[in-house]
């Protein structure tokens, strides 16, 4: 196994005004986008948005689907469990067409299989909710998810089966004199026996107020597993002054062994944590990151030279020593005299991942630079997974899609135990591409390191591999810019959560996937499916390159076997009539042509020879249904995919 130094590698575009090519990694300051940074109510029911007429799936054991899109507003959420018998439970924002029907899902995984997938009207709750979370209590569990007009609670008393007692948990009373209560929302959870800490986001609507602020985090605290409830406080050193950007998802609980962490950061904030050792009773303040803006930053009317912040997504964990680790995603932004009220400007395919632990200083940003993360030792960024030495764009704005401010490499999850940190992310890939969009895909990965983040061990494409192998082939050309794994069905793999502590020696993860790269941000047309996995913590970081993948998938002899197909091109593409293939090939064999749609369901199928060179066949797509395809040719010794759409 290569290991590697976690030194970064910064990925800039800029827009590109003429027909899209293949370019090296380098450094520009062209700006490329502006973005308004705007509050959320937590509540919302947007206007449905019309996407392409295309049925959404991945690949992968699926736990749920939901048509509710928007995973997270920040960071990744607390919303997948271990327990120590080696069961977990996973739990997510379902919908299904109608937004009413939002609320909670959740599976189980007994420690042999998760349950089945579960309809997105599905929910724990009998109440419309919203970012849900979940924690063991005792030997059973609990799920917090918020409303709108409070907490809502659902406990039951044996993990996994049984029914669910529902409660609900009022917001402080308002000081403005007009309303009862103010709202709690967003809420992050962790339980340490019988005490469970939660802490929320008061809302944003003009003139909810509390203790005389608008939107404030505030903490609230049961000591006997939830039976009460102490009066709500506010969070000290989580105010605006305190260079804290409160909104939602921007905070995350941490426990283990009797110490406490809320994990806090975001745009225009610190990144840093609350820590406690007396179960919530006092907190200390360690700050890992120092925002470069100044203490009085404001978005509507500050300028900010150009540098790199934090993208909103962070997380943390603590070893068997009680030492804290922390990752933290970054972005390069700025706001100059152009820039409109509210507004960023942002730089797409920047952004890398920086660790940190308590015996380092926090990190410092210099203003107006392109190199301060690069420079930085712990960082971690986009993979190169064909071991070329570069990583490969298309330097055109529109193939970068955007998840809030999250940057290229982003959403880190962490497990400290062992002498080992784990680490699970998001990374924009080199390939696959949806060149129907051209648009970049996502991938999740995971990695990890032995002496506390100095170096990382190779990074292994989880959201590919995934203990399925049977699933996917190399498609093998021999061009520079491809040359990477890529699967059957190439989805859109995002936002990694993994559970805080692993059992029976395996780490249990779960991501949303989808075939669109992007996130519409409410209620969609189409279903986006939810995965849970569980994988052995010593397969952690075990493949660094194509060509071991290669040799692990096809393991023929001693040796590789050639993948015979060339090339294979569709045009007209998209069609509504006859589409023509024209296949290269190696040498002559046998081959089967398949046509599925996005479900898996085989439209077409048909065994074709295949001479030495050029080949072309044609298809009568005339009965298709509109929507997206994958046309796949398939020898002895390799297969080709690619994409059709039918008119």
């Amino acid at each position: 196994m290569k290991k590697v130094l976690s030194i970064v590698v910064l990925v800039f575009t800029v827009s590109a005004l003429f027909a899209q090519v293949p370019v090296k990694t380098s450094k520009m300051t062209t700006q490329l986008q502006t973005v308004k940074y705007s509050p959320k109510t937590g509540m919302e029911i947007p206007d449905e948005i019309i996407t392409p007429n295309i049925l959404r799936n991945g690949t992968g054991i699926g736990i749920g689907s939901t048509y509710y899109d928007v995973v997270s507003n920040g960071t990744s959420r607390n919303t997948i469990t271990s327990f120590p018998d080696g069961t977990a439970a996973a739990v997510w924002t379902t919908a299904g067409t109608d937004a009413a029907t939002r609320g909670t899902g959740y599976n189980y995984f007994n420690g042999t299989a998760w349950g089945p997938s579960l309809d997105p009207t599905t929910r724990i709750e009998s109440v419309r909710t919203g970012f849900g979370i979940i924690a063991p209590l005792g030997e059973g569990e609990l799920v917090v998810s918020h409303s709108g007009t409070g907490l809502v609670l659902n406990k039951r008393t044996i993990k996994g089966t049984g029914t669910w007692v529902q409660t609900t948990l009022a917001g402080p009373v308002a000081s403005n004199g007009t309303q009862t209560s103010t709202s709690l929302l967003w809420p992050t959870m962790a339980i340490q026996g019988d005490t469970i800490h939660i802490a929320a986001q008061t809302e944003s609507t003009a003139g909810y107020l509390y203790q005389g602020y608008q939107t404030v985090t505030v903490y609230v605290r049961s000591t006997d597993g939830g039976a009460t409830w102490e009066d709500a406080i506010l969070m000290p050193g989580m105010l605006h002054k305190d260079r804290v950007n409160v909104s939602a998802d921007k905070i995350k609980f941490v426990e283990k062994n009797g110490t406490l962490l809320l994990v806090c950061g975001g745009l225009a904030s610190d990144v840093f944590y609350l820590k406690s050792l007396d179960r919530g009773a006092t907190w200390t303040r360690h700050l890992v990151f120092d925002f470069p803006g100044a203490d009085d930053f404001s978005s509507d009317t500050t300028l900010l030279p150009q540098c790199y912040v934090n993208d909103e997504t962070f997380t943390a964990a603590i070893d068997d020593n009680g030492l804290v680790h922390v990752a933290f995603g970054t972005r390069l932004v700025q706001r100059d005299e152009d820039s409109q009220p509210g507004y960023w400007t942002y730089w797409h395919g920047t952004g890398e991942i920086l660790y940190w632990n308590e015996t380092m200083q926090p990190y410092t940003v210099v203003m107006d630079t392109l190199n301060e993360v690069e420079d930085q030792p712990y960082s971690i960024g986009r993979p190169n997974l064909d071991g070329d030495d570069t990583i490969w764009f298309l330097n055109a704005s529109d193939t970068w899609v955007g998840y809030r401010f999250s940057g290229a490499t982003s959403y880190p999850n962490l497990v400290a135990e062992g002498g080992k940190v784990y680490m699970l992310y998001t990374s924009t890939l080199e390939y696959p591409f949806m060149f129907t969009e051209s648009q970049y895909y996502r991938g999740v990965f995971a990695t990890v390191s032995d002496d506390n983040g100095l170096t990382w061990d190779d990074q292994a494409n989880v959201s590919w591999l995934s203990y399925h192998r049977d699933l996917y082939y190399v498609d093998w050309e021999s061009t520079e810019l491809y040359g990477e794994l890529t699967t059957f069905n190439e989805t859109e793999n995002m936002w990694p959560v993994m559970a805080p502590k692993s059992a029976n020696n395996k780490l249990f993860m779960m991501w949303y996937a989808d075939y669109i790269p992007g996130s519409i941000g409410g209620m969609a047309t189409n279903t986006m499916n939810v995965f849970g996995y569980d994988i052995p913590k010593n397969d952690i970081g075990v493949f660094n390159n194509c060509q071991e993948v290669y040799q692990n998938l096809w393991n023929i002899g001693d040796g590789i076997q050639e993948n015979t197909l060339s090339e294979m091109k569709i045009y007209p593409n998209p069609a509504s009539n006859l589409v023509t293939l024209n296949i290269l090939s190696k040498e002559s064999s046998n081959a089967n042509l398949v046509v599925t749609n996005l479900m898996g369901q085989v439209v077409y199928t048909q065994n074709v020879p295949l001479e030495a060179g050029g080949n072309q066949f044609e298809i009568n797509i005339s009965n298709f249904s509109s929507g997206f395809y994958l046309v796949n040719v398939r020898t002895k010794t390799g297969s080709s995919t690619q994409k059709l759409i039918v008119r």
